[in-house]
This record gives C-alpha cells, sequence and structure tokens, in this order.
C-alpha cells in the first residue's frame, strides 16, 4: 500500500515480467518500483529538456 508520498499505478502484466527480467539479467536495480522510478525520472527530465529546448527556437 502507497505511503503518504508514494501513489500506484497500474501497470500490464507484460511490461512487468520484461522489467524484471531486465533487473535479473542486469543486478543494478533491487526492485520493479526503483526501475520504474527511475524509468519515470528519465522521461520526464528528457521531455522537460525537449520542451526548453523549442522554447528557444
Amino acid at each position: 500500500m502507497p505511503g503518504a508520498n508514494y501513489k500506484s499505478v497500474s501497470i500490464n502484466d507484460e511490461l512487468i515480467e520484461r522489467i524484471k527480467q531486465l533487473i535479473k539479467k542486469l543486478g543494478t536495480y533491487h526492485s520493479v518500483a526503483e526501475f520504474v522510478s527511475e524509468a519515470v525520472r528519465l522521461r520526464i527530465d528528457f521531455l522537460e529538456r525537449r520542451h526548453r529546448i523549442k522554447e528557444k527556437r
């Protein structure tokens, strides 16, 4: 159950399985939640940078 500073989201089973396989192969992440949090953070950073570049044109 998510705490006060967390929310839950639904992710389809196929994606979860792919994430679990990567976690097992790479050994870099400790959990699906850690992987997903980083993936979302990286995507947000990418989109924010991309948006700023377009604003400057």
